[in-house]
């Protein structure tokens, strides 16, 4: 009987493997189609509040999903038109950033060569970066947001029958599944809705902050490109640590190459890191009142996993991906233990990390 048990465990978690597995090639393969139905589900967590706001204030439902639908096609329309102009302006001068980039290693190299004494080969900056290399890589990434940018239509499409469908959600649950446990899903759904609309809502505000803060410092230091830095930057912030860097060093690098000064370059610097790391560290967690409690493991991990798969659309998605799984886990008697695995083990504190 024992043995039995135990060739039982064996293939279930060979099963459940093969289904990870599974699951892991269609989301690789299908993400083109996967990856607007995610966004319009946090849009939808997003956006549903306030639809139901404008139906308690009299406006009828068919014009607050009208109304939905305008600000998220905008959102989309400007950050797509920022972003196209801006890819376009950067790769119209490419050669210009070239000549200044080869002029700056060059220089760099100058200074390191002497230290190397006679016998060693000559340092060349140019072995280890080039402006081809850092042109290609920031056209692939751009790519793949342009790319779900012209997707909008389908994220509008699937945003409508979300909202349309999500007052009826608790009824079909309840009328699914009559066996006293309707009400502890229903009870699930809304909490896990709450944690990733408050998420959603007080990290969109504070990185459209964040953005705007980037662009006008970039602006006052004649840094070029400074509306798609400040885009660049309200992105990036969804992805935690990672993010706040990037958006910190691209436009100084940029800056270091456009200027060749050292000294303006440092300052940029000190600016941009105090007034990222004030609303990151200092205004944000203040505001932010629940925690999705993830351990900085399980955080990595979501974003070396969802960036393999999507790239930086999927490192941007992936904690409020991760935070959905955790929160199902925990729900669960069964998967409760993988659920508590992946927090931070703060359970009683109240703020996000």
């Amino acid at each position: 009987m024992s043995q039995n048990s135990s060739w039982q465990r064996l293939a279930a978690v060979s099963t459940a493997l093969l289904a990870v597995i599974a699951v892991g090639i269609v989301l690789k393969h299908l993400g083109g189609i996967i990856i607007p139905f995610v966004l319009a589900g946090f849009l939808s967590i997003l956006f549903k509040p306030f639809v139901e706001s404008l139906r308690r204030r009299g406006v009828p439902r068919a014009i607050g999903l009208i109304i939905v639908l305008g600000i998220t096609s905008t959102g989309i329309w400007m950050f797509y038109l920022i972003g196209a102009v801006g890819a376009e302006s950067f790769t119209e001068r490419s050669d210009y950033y070239t000549e200044k980039l080869n002029t700056l290693l060059k220089n760099a190299g100058d200074v390191i060569n002497p230290f190397l004494g006679q016998g060693h080969k000559v340092f060349s900056w140019k072995d280890v970066i080039s402006m081809q290399s850092i042109t290609s890589l920031a056209t692939q990434q751009a790519a793949s947001i342009l790319t779900l940018l012209s997707d909008s239509v389908m994220v509008l499409l699937y945003l409508l029958f979300m909202l349309l469908a999500g007052d009826s959600l608790p009824t079909k649950i309840r009328e699914a599944f009559k066996n006293n446990e309707e009400e502890r899903l229903v009870g699930i759904m809304t909490e896990l809705h709450g944690k990733i609309r408050k998420y959603l809502q007080v990290k969109t505000a504070f990185n459209i902050l964040n953005g705007f803060a980037t662009w006008l410092v970039l602006l006052a230091f004649g840094v070029d490109f400074a509306a798609l830095f400040g885009l660049i930057s309200f992105a990036l912030h969804y992805i935690p640590n990672i993010g706040s860097l990037l958006s910190t060093i691209l436009p100084v690098l940029l800056y270091m190459v456009q200027t060749g000064d050292i000294t303006s370059t440092l300052i940029l610097l000190a600016v941009l890191a105090f007034v990222q790391n004030f609303i990151g560290n200092v205004l944000e967690p203040k505001i932010m009142g629940v925690q999705l409690k993830l351990s900085p493991v399980v955080v990595l991990f979501s974003l070396i996993f969802w960036g393999w798969m999507w790239g930086i659309v999927g490192m941007i998605l992936s904690i409020p991906m991760v935070a959905v799984i955790k929160v199902i886990l925990e729900s669960f008697p069964s998967t409760r233990p993988l659920g508590i695995l992946m927090g931070n083990g703060a359970e009683s504190t109240d703020q996000v990390s």
